[in-house]
């Protein structure tokens, strides 16, 4: 029996190794076509964004010219004086508070006529509230026996216990006042203030 061999068959198919390089080549076809298009892009972007500031040094400085051409118009405006403050309506009561030693009244100024002290002992000793009309300051009445003065007196409220509180109602014509707490040694000791009437 005659062996007949067959020719070895040959295999058209691509290896592994050869497919593996027409990948690779392909893949860096492609980046470099990419990269192309890239550098393409920034080219483009560089050219116009030069072109934009080219332009707009260009629109500012026909604006500057042109104002610095154009006439200036000064506008003077008046303004409104402003309104007068309204003051406030000088009070017709006031509080008093004693204490050692000193005079606090809630204001220092109240309308002429009818004029109400509501006077409260804050001190821990008893006090008095006396009310003189008097060109002098409220320090500088002339002693009597180590008191003040009480020449120009209008009116008062006596010994005033601690914590204890009195009204009084005077009328009172404008002018200067002295309001000051009399008892021996109290005046000498700084309970005195000025007060003023209009």
């Amino acid at each position: 029996m005659t062996l007949i061999q067959e020719p070895p068959q040959i295999d058209d198919e691509p290896t592994l190794e050869s497919r593996q390089d027409a990948a690779l080549d392909r893949l860096t076809d492609e980046v470099q076509r990419q990269g192309r298009q890239i550098k393409t892009s920034q080219q483009a972007f560089s050219i116009f964004a030069v072109l934009a500031f080219v332009l707009a040094m260009a629109s500012l400085l026909a604006v500057a010219f042109k104002l610095d051409r154009m006439p200036m118009t000064v506008v003077k405006t008046r303004t409104p004086a402003p309104a007068a403050v309204a003051t406030a309506p000088l009070p017709h009561n006031v509080g008093i508070t004693l204490g050692e030693f000193s005079v606090r009244p809630n204001a220092t100024r109240a309308a002429a006529g009818k004029v109400t002290f509501r006077v409260h002992n804050a001190g821990a000793i008893t006090h008095e509230f006396v009310v003189i009309k008097t060109r002098r300051a409220a320090a500088d009445l002339p002693l009597k026996q180590g008191r003040a003065d009480e020449a120009g007196a209008v009116g008062e409220i006596g010994d005033l216990r601690s914590r204890a509180t009195k009204s009084v109602t005077l009328k009172l014509a404008a002018g200067h006042y002295a309001l000051i707490c009399n008892l021996a040694g109290h005046y000498v000791a700084g309970q005195h203030t000025d007060f003023t009437v209009r």
